[in-house]
């Protein structure tokens, strides 16, 4: 859900489906180690329902603790439990979000480099107990702060913080952040005339070696003929097929 509207957000292509497609190659894994130990075999499913709730799982496990309310919708990014982990806007309309799950001992460090030592000491936001009851203004003084420089300026100045932040990227900035190559997360492959392109490699590698994929996606129906070949079918038989159209 959108934070602020409540009105749902777009669905991202394949959001649930590539999820799924991971959740269940370790299914099978731990099938597969059943029946190296066991001799059994066992039947593996999954479902986008089922990965979707696990996706969700720690707000859908409280829910029936907060007298029936969506803990999301509870999460304005004005009034947040927490002002240390939550969004900010910067100079240029780019957005930083801070992840800072030790609030009271960061909280010192965050206001050097936001150029507000004054903020350490103010009564409101001694402590975490003191920044959630005034959290709306604690976010206010955020916002002015973040607000005075671009996101360029930002990089230069969070370069040695400790904790942890990162900037809202577009898809096409994800191609140019340093730990793709460094993490061969976004791998080069040929096209099918030809071209390379980058694909978004499995999170998962093995002995360190990330996986990458060594050719295009074969074409439609590519390799039918062979198929057909390896099946015992002759040319004469694979001809007739595709003269009835059963093969296009």
């Amino acid at each position: 859900m959108t934070l602020q509207s409540g009105q749902p957000e777009p669905m991202p292509p394949g959001f649930f489906d590539i999820p799924s497609a991971t959740s269940l190659a370790g299914g099978v894994a731990a099938a597969l180690y059943q029946r190296e130990k066991t001799g059994k075999g066992i039947v593996v499913d999954t479902s986008l329902l089922n990965t979707a709730w696990w996706q969700m799982a720690p707000s859908i496990v409280v829910a029936p603790y907060n007298e029936g309310a969506d803990p999301l919708r509870g999460m304005r990014r004005e009034s947040p439990g927490n002002a240390l982990v939550n969004p900010y806007r910067t100079a240029d309309g780019r957005w930083i979000y801070l992840t800072l799950i030790q609030p009271d001992r960061q909280w010192p460090e965050l206001c050097e480099v936001l150029g507000r030592p004054d903020l350490i000491e103010d009564p409101r936001f001694s402590d975490s107990s003191r920044r959630t009851e005034n959290a709306k203004a604690c976010v206010g003084e955020l916002d002015e702060a973040f607000g005075k420089h671009t996101l360029v300026e930002w990089r230069e100045k969070f370069a040695d913080f400790t904790g942890a932040w990162a900037p809202a990227l577009t898809a096409r900035e994800v191609h140019d952040h340093p730990q793709g190559p460094a993490n061969g997360y976004l791998p080069e492959v040929p096209g099918p005339n030809g071209t390379p392109f980058r694909l978004v490699a499995p999170p998962f590698q093995f002995d360190e070696v990330p996986i990458v994929p060594t050719g295009p996606a074969p074409e439609f129906g590519q390799h039918t003929e062979e198929i057909l070949l390896e099946l015992g079918y002759d040319w004469d038989r694979i001809g007739a097929l595709r003269d009835s159209g059963i093969l296009g």
